[in-house]
């Protein structure tokens, strides 16, 4: 396998690029919406897509998430949409033939309508929340016409695995490769990881935690916790969740940890594929 890392989506996630240069700390919140690009037996690969080409044009598919529209605010940049970074790295967008979605995020399926032919993969809870919230919470962050036109989905439950401590969904219909879901719960009902189990050794961590900082238990920007209360489903459950990926790292420091929005360990991932080459 050869794994490519891709940002599909810029954000300043205060909106206020002056503050952030005042303050130093708060550059932080320039996010990175990173995706995964996996080059594998089973074709191309994406784990989560981004912001797509849809979403680019027609910015009226933000205004269901306010929270998103107006604390994110997306740089909506048509060469960051994962289609159009597959064709610069000479890929067909048709051969994506499966994409991993760690949830139903808009940032984070908003490009699978940019590959109506590829399966998408995403644990079960995952899919019941989307289509049957709960709570406020869930009935706002979710948008269907993100997927509603792909019509290839597997879902996966996690009962009887684990991988480390964490639930693990059985092998991948139609992927081969040594790539595995765990369960991540907290941030979204059905919330999950991706762990590739190859040299490059990683684990994809999706929106467990917004910044290195918080893995690492380091100090960070107060507003992250204005961020974990609004963004996760379960705050109490999401710092379950993440204290079981601190445990992680500390037993197995070479493991690569991965977020999906901390600009810092995107560059680390990106110098990593450089290495690689």
């Amino acid at each position: 396998m050869k794994i490519h890392h891709l940002n599909c989506g810029s954000f300043c996630a205060l909106g206020h690029p002056v503050l952030n240069r005042l303050l130093p700390k708060l550059d932080q919140f320039n996010l990175v919406c990173h995706c995964l690009l996996i080059e594998s037996n089973s074709g191309l690969i994406l784990v989560d897509t981004g912001l797509g080409l849809k979403d680019i044009r027609n910015q009226e598919r933000f205004k269901s998430n306010f929270v998103f529209n107006h604390l994110a605010r997306p740089k909506l940049d048509v060469e960051e949409t994962a289609f159009m970074q597959i064709i610069k790295k000479g890929f067909n967008p048709k051969d994506v033939k499966h994409i991993i979605a760690t949830h139903f995020d808009s940032d984070h399926i908003g490009g699978i309508a940019d590959f109506p032919d590829a399966v998408v993969h995403v644990l079960k809870d995952e899919w019941d929340a989307a289509h049957n919230p709960h709570n406020p919470k869930e009935k706002f962050r979710y948008s269907p016409i993100r997927w509603e036109a792909n019509p290839f989905f597997e879902t996966y439950t996690t009962q009887g695995d684990s991988w480390k401590g964490l639930g693990k969904a059985q092998g991948l219909k139609g992927i081969t490769d040594p790539i595995y879901m765990v369960s991540l719960p907290g941030h979204t009902r059905g919330h999950s990881g991706v762990v590739i189990e190859d040299e490059s050794n990683i684990f994809f961590t999706g929106d467990a935690f917004l910044l290195e900082a918080q893995l690492l238990e380091k100090s960070y920007a107060k507003p992250v916790e204005i961020y974990n209360q609004l963004g996760h489903v379960n705050p109490v459950e999401a710092e379950e969740t993440l204290k079981k990926i601190r445990t992680i790292h500390q037993q197995d420091p070479q493991l690569v940890i991965l977020s999906s929005h901390d600009q810092g360990l995107y560059k680390k991932a990106l110098a990593m594929e450089k290495g690689r080459k």
